[in-house]
């Protein structure tokens, strides 16, 4: 028969949060913050791009300038879509930007739920913007988000069902 020692305190240290996943989840929290912040002054600013869109397509036919006629059309073209859809913009990126905190959050407790939670909004806002606006304009935040996931794809190993 075997004794048991009731004075040893029984106590189980919890897993600890791989160096990798906490850096990747800083800079997700960062740039979550950041993408709030700038879209909700984005909201406020792209009236004032809109006003110059006048200006813009004088310089486009404009000889000096002929050569880059083509990127000024897109630029003019792409600031009045989002000034047209600048609500939905916003609350798209806020939504995905939170989404992807919940993501990270559950990461951080090492669910594998959270990097699938965390791979929906991170490619959320990206596509809503390629799909109302253009693809150039969602090309960086693609990178991006492409970059990030593969980080964390890497990283899945150390989370739990």
């Amino acid at each position: 028969m075997e004794q048991k020692d009731y004075l040893q305190d029984s106590y189980v240290a919890p897993p600890q949060l791989p160096q990798a996943i906490n850096v990747l989840s800083i800079l997700s929290f960062i740039g979550s913050a950041f993408q709030i912040v700038s879209s909700i002054v984005s909201y406020f600013v792209i009236p004032f791009s809109v006003k110059s869109v006048n200006q813009t397509r004088a310089l486009e036919k404009s000889r000096e300038m002929k050569p880059f006629s083509g990127m000024l059309k897109w630029s003019t073209e792409s600031t009045l879509r989002q000034y047209e859809f600048r609500v939905s913009v916003l609350i798209v990126s806020v939504v995905a930007a939170l989404v992807c905190m919940w993501g990270v959050w559950q990461m951080r407790k090492l669910k594998k739920a959270g990097f699938t939670i965390y791979a929906l909004g991170e490619l959320a806002f990206p596509l809503f913007i390629a799909v109302v606006i253009d693809v150039w304009s969602s090309l960086f935040g693609f990178v991006v988000a492409i970059v990030f996931i593969l980080l964390y794809f890497f990283q899945r190993k150390h989370l739990a069902d």
